[in-house]
């Protein structure tokens, strides 16, 4: 019994992040209200009250919680890519359009979040958009150095060259999104993957085996 009730404790709890993630990116932290939040959890309002205390308490929870999961979908797609393949741009090309498709539903609520309120909460905001990077942009180096260990590219700093990378594939789906507000069409990300990936590799080819088309 006691474990059925901690379980429900947790859904609820995980319900009520995910609703506020949503209601917040969609409406602000000023407009949004802790009724607002409930009915989407489909909650009573002192059960927002008794997990979170506050507005403001909620939001941050909120914000963590969202930033995690999208970071944690980033750093499982760059951890499954390989970094010995055979087709080096192909390789390249699926882990751009990966990346891109993390930048999507919650992680793009997230995304707002930060944007919208980052003068209202900016040490907390800072303090999660920043952690977040430097653990994607590591997770990625590591990678890059590996495939610079085995001569496919030529990278004199991996963390510089991750953080180009990242640029290149992910930066104009990002704005033409709205930075998660909406939906892009097919066209922009394959063009934005494709010759982001061919504009790295003129920097950073080795010239050698495996960048076929």
């Amino acid at each position: 019994m006691a474990a059925q009730v901690t379980a429900g404790r947790v859904d609820r709890r995980q319900a009520i992040l995910d609703a506020a993630l949503t209601t917040f990116a969609r409406d602000g932290f000023v407009a949004t209200s802790m009724d607002d939040v409930a009915e989407a959890a489909g909650v009573a309002k002192p059960t927002v009250y008794n997990h979170f205390g506050d507005k403001t308490a909620l939001f941050l929870a909120a914000l963590a919680h969202g930033s995690a999961t999208a970071n944690e979908r980033v750093l499982t797609t760059i951890a499954d890519m390989s970094a010995t393949p055979d087709d080096l741009r192909a390789e390249l090309e699926r882990l751009g359009f990966a990346l891109v498709g993390c930048l999507s539903g919650g992680a793009a609520s997230a995304m707002r979040l930060q944007l919208m309120e980052a003068t209202r909460f900016p040490d907390e905001i800072a303090a999660v958009r920043d952690g977040n990077r430097r653990r994607t942009i590591d997770a990625l180096a590591g990678k890059l150095a590996q495939l610079a260990a085995t001569g496919r590219l030529r990278i004199s700093d991996p963390l510089r060259a991750s953080r180009q990378f990242m640029a290149l594939v992910t930066d104009e789906p990002l704005v033409a999104s709205g930075f998660g507000a909406a939906g892009v069409a097919p066209a922009v990300i394959e063009a934005s993957v494709t010759e982001g990936v061919d504009t790295f590799l003129a920097a950073f080819s080795s010239g050698g085996a495996g960048l076929s088309r």
